[in-house]
């Protein structure tokens, strides 16, 4: 009341003021009302403003920021608002297009310090760009942040401590595990300030030097996720504070190299509402197995546990007892646990999801009890030993998804009821010894995205029912003995990524239906029996819409044929070719090459393929490995090879070049650093390059002249092949300082003069020494007593002389094959020879040693074992075409990065001169021929049961030849021929099955000639002839031979009577007996009548027999009674 008197005693001037007045105020107070509900629907227009200034400093490859326009900036993507005020308080800056921060690097953005206006964010996200700098100090400024994201952000430099004033935050995530940035911390005090913090990530932050980690954490009690996955922790001091993180339920310690000790396991048990743990290693660090014990019985509400590559050792059953029973996913893969599987497996939590036990020490036969894991969605048992076959039960846990059981000892067949298991998207089998075909219920696997089940001996042909895995990314079949044509439908799953078929049975022609796989990247069919052209399949690639993904087709070891399509050019994304050793033919050109940008392996070889490239050609590729050997290039050294500025692998054997090495060749090979190079078996002329590759091999060409001094400095070089060639000089003395050097081979050549004397530490990883066929002169080298790694040592054919030194049989006990042939060496074999246990050639044929043979000769231990019958890629030792085909330094495989030939040897056997080559590590031999070598052949060499070469030909050895030569089975070419040996030939010697050449000629042998087995073909009488006493076929009849034969022939025809009237009568008592029997026993069944007076006759007999022995037992026992 009071006021509205107070306005009636005021005067009309004054009220018309008032009045006014108060209608201005009406009007302010409408124009706020209507401004504070424009302000509700945009921004501050200063924090629009700070927006795009920040905006500008951002990166942006794909318009992210194309909504960022208008006045209203709480509509743009990744803006948000408080809706009563305008205020943004959301700000999501994270690079939204994936990609792999460890492969790819974006363009670099900026904070920029107007982000600092933003004084009322609550959420502000950075991840995922490239700050490349420190993480700014003015985030701290914004006290209202709850979440801060700046997770591999490449921010680089300290974390800030004044991130400790954001006292609001509930979520930090500072995690950067990529390789450009590293954020570090030494003190982690700041965090204490935080006192609503519930998710900490500092994964991969380097906190080393804070050495109170675990104390300042422990400071939290609020946080619930703790992540520190490679955090480079240091170890934690003592004592450990009291357990503090009660609220704690996810915690990653992943680390490399750190240990958890057993107080720190303790300390950890105290964390009752832990759901999640992660202690897995990397390196060398370990876990203590008893803490664990003990951490684990506390830990009930454990969900997740992962101990992968602890080092832990001891019984996996013992962790198996103390895990929660509330476990869902347990992973101990890679650590040394033991035990039986099925003791296992008893233990195991039924609600268990998740289950990895690879790279364990677990032994048995698969555990049918895991049929009662019925949850599991993943199971990884892959490099353990289990072994038996895979149980039906695996077919009823039908919620798995992943299933990994390679590289066991799995057998048997795969079960028809594994197709049950319908949600399956990873299927892994490979590696075990599974065989049988795969089952038509593999059509079921709807979801599968993964097959593989390579290196079993699974056959027949790859099911019709893969029509349905239209999901498939991968699948490898590879090394089995699949057999068939591959089905069209595979070529009708658009998915596939990755087909891997090799090494097996395949037959027909690929099939036209793989042009439209579009989306392929590998294609593997190398060694099979394939045929046809390639045309169709290029043909599809090349026509599809954004081009065919491509990258890797490996066709080697086929029948291919035809030409190559010139559409081959067109697989833009090409890094891998391999189509060697197959038919193919026609010229390749430059078309061939005109978009194949990213190819890095090309081979081509063992085609007949004509290779036109000029001269001038520039390659579209800077490839890694090429190799075009027995194709057809010819003429001059091809120039286009200088455009390789990466080239690693350079294969150009028998190609047919011709003329000098161009001096330009000597830096390439310096410039890009060229590793293998393999220029053998052409016409090339002129001096040696003055730079060599590691890996080198320039034989059988026409080069001439020394070696060049050039080399002296070659201390990278390795294996050096210069063979078959018309070299001259000596030896140089600066090969002595190539310590590196494993391979020499300057066989054939026209080296003379003596060796040098080189210093001990010459040739330190020697293995092969080929100086054969040259003029070389001296003694044995000295140099050889420091190479005691020497495996192949070929001096044959050479002027040596001396004495074979002592110290062969003890520093060179490495040796498998050694030829000293055709030399001057002089003296006895030394008796230490005992030593070369595992010689399987030794060729001393062709000298002037004396004395007799030691007995040391049976300590050659790897002549004792009897040829594997099972080695099925080795050849037939008797086919000459076999052990000298193909050239001795290849096909190569794709991706080897290293050039490694095979050894070989030349060997006198059968009468021939063979060089072995690929098989020669599955022969033995023994030739001592052309010496004057005397006494009797040693007992101790019938204890070389597997040698397969004896030659003692032309020596002065004489006695018998050992009776139980026969024991020699191995035996295919024995020649004692021009010896004194006396007595008759051993019988034993027909019992040698793979004996096919015998030579005993001009000895003093007597008596007939053993007959039988092979004996029977050896029809040529000059193997024998020399012995004036030998008999027997193929030479003249034994003197008794017919007189024997008429005296002995009546007696011999009235024995072969009266044993065949003895078999008669066993026989006719045998047909008679089986006769009555059965017609008697067919009597009784067809006929009722005899039938029932059988068994009634028999029925009277047994009452009689009873009655009889009833009262017989009556008597007895009333005597017995009184």
């Amino acid at each position: 009341m009071a006021p509205m008197c107070y306005f009636r005693s005021i005067s009309n001037s004054s009220k018309q003021a008032i009045v006014v007045l108060i209608a201005l105020l009406l009007v302010r107070v409408c124009c706020d009302d209507h401004r504070r509900e424009k302000v509700g629907n945009n921004c501050l227009e200063t924090e629009r403003r700070a927006l795009l200034a920040i905006k500008s400093d951002m990166y942006d490859s794909a318009d992210r920021f194309s909504s960022w326009i208008g006045h209203d900036c709480c509509k743009w993507i990744g803006v948000g608002c408080e809706s009563s005020n305008g205020h943004v308080t959301s700000l999501d800056l994270h690079y939204p297009y994936e990609y792999d921060p460890l492969e790819e690097i974006i363009g670099v953005s900026k904070v920029n310090t107007f982000l600092a206006e933003l004084k009322y964010l609550k959420y502000l996200d950075l991840s995922l760009n490239n700050f490349s700098a420190p993480v700014p100090n003015m985030i701290a400024s914004l006290v209202h942040l709850e979440y801060l994201n700046v997770s591999n952000a490449l921010f680089i430099g300290s974390v800030p401590p004044q991130l400790g004033n954001l006292s609001q935050l509930h979520s930090l995530d500072l995690g950067c595990c990529n390789s450009y940035s590293v954020l570090s911390s030494d003190d982690l005090s700041w965090l204490s300030h935080i006192t609503s913090l519930k998710y900490l990530d500092m994964s991969c932050v380097n906190l080393y030097r804070a050495s109170s980690w675990l104390h300042q954490i422990n400071l939290v009690p609020t946080l619930q996720v703790l992540l520190l996955k490679s955090a480079m922790l240091p170890p934690v001091p003592s004592p450990l504070p009291a357990f503090n993180l009660t609220s704690i339920v996810v915690f990653d310690l992943f680390q490399y190299e750190w240990n958890i000790s057993d107080s720190m396991m303790r300390w950890l048990s105290n964390a009752s509402n832990l759901e999640q743990l992660d202690l897995s290693r990397r390196g060398l660090g370990t876990l203590d197995f008893m803490g664990l014990q003990v951490a684990l019985g506390a830990l009930h509400n454990l969900r997740k546990l992962v101990l992968f590559d602890n080092k832990l050792q001891g019984e996996i059953s013992i962790i198996m007892k103390n895990v929660s029973k509330t476990l869902q996913h347990l992973d101990l893969s890679w650590n040394s646990l033991s035990g039986e599987i099925s003791t296992m497996f008893w233990s195991l939590p039924r609600q268990l999801e998740f289950l990895s036990l690879e790279m364990n020490d677990i032994y048995g036969r698969f555990p049918r009890m895991l049929g009662n894991c019925t949850r599991l969605r993943h199971l990884s048992m892959r490099n353990t030993q289990i072994t038996g076959d895979i149980p039906r039960k695996v077919g009823e846990l039908v919620h798995l998804e992943y299933l990994d059981l390679s590289q066991n000892h799995i057998t048997g067949e795969i079960p028809l009821n594994l197709g049950n298991l319908t949600n399956l998207v990873v299927l892994y089998l490979r590696g075990n010894d599974i065989n049988g075909s795969i089952p038509e219920s593999f059509g079921n696997f709807i979801h599968l995205e993964e097959l593989d089940i390579s290196k079993n001996n699974i056959s027949g042909e790859i099911p019709k029912s893969f029509r349905e895995l239209q999901n498939l990314l991968v699948l490898d079949l590879h090394a089995n003995s699949i057999n068939g044509q591959i089905p069209k439908m595979i070529g009708r799953i658009p998915t596939l990524w990755y087909l891997d078929a090799s090494e097996n049975h395949l037959t027909g022609e690929i099939p036209k239906t793989f042009g439209g796989l579009c989306n392929l990247s590998t294609l593997h069919l190398s060694i099979n029996d394939l045929n046809g052209e390639l045309t169709d399949l290029l043909d599809g690639l090349s026509n599809c819409p954004q081009g065919a993904m491509l990258s890797s087709l490996l066709i080697a070891d086929n029948e291919l044929s035809g030409v190559i399509p010139l559409n081959f050019g067109l697989l833009a994304h090409l890094e891998e070719l391999d189509l060697s050793s197959n038919s193919m033919q026609g010229n390749i050109t430059e078309a061939h090459f005109s978009r194949l940008m990213n190819l890095m392996h090309l081979n081509i070889s063992f085609n007949s393929l004509n290779v036109a490239l000029p001269n001038d050609w520039h390659a579209p590729f800077s490839a890694y490995i090429i190799d075009m050997s027995f194709c057809h290039m010819g003429g001059m050294f091809p120039s286009w090879i200088r455009s390789q500025t990466h080239l690693d692998t350079l294969y150009l054997s028998g190609v047919g070049l011709s003329g000098t090495i161009p001096l330009w060749f000597s830096n390439f090979i310096s410039e890009v650093s060229l590793q293998n190079l393999d220029l053998s078996s052409n016409n090339l002329n002129g001096p040696l390059p003055s730079t060599l590759s590691p890996f080198t091999d320039l034989s059988n060409n026409l080069f001439e002249g020394p070696i060049p001094s050039t080399l002296a400095n070659a201390n990278y070089l390795q294996i050096l092949t210069l063979s078959n060639n018309h070299i001259d000089g000596s030896f140089p003395a600066f090969l002595c300082n190539l310590t590196s050097l494993i391979v020499i081979d300057l066989s054939n050549n026209y080296l003379s003069g003596r060796l040098p004397q080189c210093k001990s530490v010459f040739l330190f990883f020697l293995q092969s020494l080929h100086l054969n066929n040259n003029s070389i002169s001296g003694r044995f080298p000295s140099f050889l007593k420091t190479c005691d790694r020497l495996l192949t040592l070929d001096l044959s054919e050479n002027k040596f002389s001396g004495e074979i030194p002592t110290w062969v049989g003890e520093h060179l006990q490495s040796l498998k094959f050694i030829s000293l042939r055709s030399n001057f060496f002089t003296g006895i074999i030394p008796e230490n020879i005992r030593h070369l246990t595992s010689l399987q050639v030794l060729d001393l044929s062709f000298n002037s040693l004396s004395g007799r043979i030691p007995p040391s000769v049976g300590n050659f231990s790897s002549m004792y074992a009897k040829r594997n019958y099972t080695y099925s890629n080795a050849c037939n030792s008797n086919t000459i075409q076999c052990m000298n085909s193909g050239h001795p330094l290849s096909p190569k495989k794709m991706n080897s990065s290293r050039y490694s030939p095979n050894d070989k040897m030349i060997i006198n056997a059968k009468g021939l001169t063979i060089e072995y080559t690929k098989i020669l590590a599955l022969v033995t031999s023994i030739d001592l021929s052309h010496n004057k070598l005397s006494g009797e052949i040693p007992k101790e060499m019938m204890n070389l049961l597997g040698l397969q070469f004896l030659s003692l030909s032309n020596n002065r050895l004489n006695g018998r030849i050992p009776e139980n030569i026969g024991v020699l089975t191995e035996l295919e070419s024995l020649d004692l021929s021009m010896n004194n040996f006396i007595g008759v030939s051993p019988s034993t010697l027909s019992v040698l099955d793979f004996l096919s050449h015998l030579n005993l000629s001009y000895n003093n042998l007597s008596g007939r000639i053993p007959t039988g087995n092979q004996f029977s073909t050896f029809n040529d009488p000059s193997i024998y002839v020399g012995n004036k006493d030998l008999c027997g076929v193929p030479l003249s009849e034994c003197p008794c031979d017919e007189a024997c034969h008429q005296s002995l022939t009546p007696q011999v025809a009235d024995e072969d009577r009266e044993k065949l009237e003895t078999l008669l009568k066993f026989v006719f008592i045998v047909m008679g007996f089986i006769v009555g029997f059965w017609a008697y026993f067919a009597i009784i069944i067809l006929k009722k009548s005899i039938r029932d007076t059988l068994f009634q006759m028999m029925d009277k007999i047994y009452d009689w027999i009873y009655v009889k022995l009833s009262l017989k037992f009556a008597q007895l026992k009333s005597k017995w009674q009184k």
